[in-house]
């Protein structure tokens, strides 16, 4: 019975292959580690953010160490010494920040990169008050302030930036009004009246003191709404125009484009009235059923009360 084994070079050559393969797999291995690393640590910020939005909902506190939500319970940490540690390269995230900003009901939570440990290894609160010179703005339309700056605004609309910790001298520092149509206005205040229909963000950028460049800055989305509404008249339509009837149903066709939205509509007979007189009802329906001939008067106004108006003959009610 022959019973051959492997040669010497049969068994080199087996595990020179044996290691091309390794060489080949390992790096693909390791690369796909690094994916999933990464994937948990996203979904590691993603909880963080969750727990610092519903703290925040529920103390309007808007700037904190991740540390906050570990001792306040809002998460758990991943030993018994309370560190929350990174699972992509085992850091400690204890002292990272968390920045909070509410839109209408709800707040946004953003995880700031970088650590903050004073020379004792706890958090430098010094870090958290130096973030805290917040720059605020303030809406006020026509000398009124704003308070509901989610709806719509309509007419001149002032802002004005101010700080409850920051001194703010624009002759002083260098400031600046920012929107998408460019930069404007190097004061502390800005007036925007548009002749149409505007949604912007306009961000207010302060550098204080040139040798340590300390950049403020702070946004504001605003919705502006100065345009009228469109009534499309060759679209008017009267029911049975032409024909005898015991009324006539009209339905008016209108559009406020890309503004706040059709608030109501108006359609009576024509008595010298403008469609601005504040006794006038308007209906959220587009159609109205009319009982007499005559010269009517029609009015649209939009959310913010912009108002468009026409007028039609209407005959032929027997």
């Amino acid at each position: 019975m022959n019973n051959k084994g492997f040669t010497l070079i049969e068994l080199l050559a087996s595990i020179t292959i044996l290691a091309l393969v390794i060489g080949l797999a390992v790096p693909s291995i390791n690369g796909v580690t690094k994916i999933i690393q990464r994937n948990h640590r996203n979904n590691q910020i993603k909880n963080i953010e969750i727990a610092a939005s519903k703290y925040a909902f529920d103390t309007n506190e808007t700037l904190i160490f991740v540390d906050k939500l570990v001792t306040e319970g809002y998460i758990t940490a991943d030993n018994e010494d309370g560190d929350i540690k990174d699972s992509y390269n085992n850091e400690r995230l204890n002292c990272y920040l968390v920045k909070m900003e509410k839109v209408k009901d709800h707040y946004n939570a953003y995880f700031q990169d970088g650590n903050n440990y004073d020379n004792d290894g706890v958090c430098d609160k010094s870090k958290l008050n130096e973030l805290q010179e917040e720059i605020l703005i303030n809406v006020t339309n026509n000398g009124v302030n704003i308070t509901d700056i989610n709806s719509w605004l309509k007419g001149s609309i002032t802002l004005r930036a101010y700080s409850n910790t920051l001194e703010l001298n624009c002759n002083v520092n260098r400031c600046n009004w920012l929107s998408s149509t460019g930069g404007f206005s190097k004061s502390e205040e800005v007036t925007i009246n548009p002749s149409g229909v505007l949604e912007t963000r306009y961000t207010f950028q302060m550098v204080k003191d040139e040798k340590t460049i300390k950049r403020y800055n702070s946004s504001i989305y605003l919705k502006i709404d100065n345009e009228n509404p469109t009534i499309y008249e060759d679209e008017i339509n009267i029911r049975d125009k032409n024909i005898p009837t015991n009324s006539k149903r009209v339905t008016i066709s209108a559009s406020d484009g890309k503004g706040s939205g059709i608030a109501g509509y108006y359609l009576g007979l024509d008595t010298g009235a403008t469609c601005s007189n504040i006794s006038l009802s308007y209906q959220k329906e587009n159609y109205f059923d009319v009982l007499n001939n005559g010269n009517y008067i029609i009015c649209v106004k939009d959310n913010v009360g912009n108002i468009s108006s026409s007028s039609i003959i209407i005959n032929n009610i027997v």
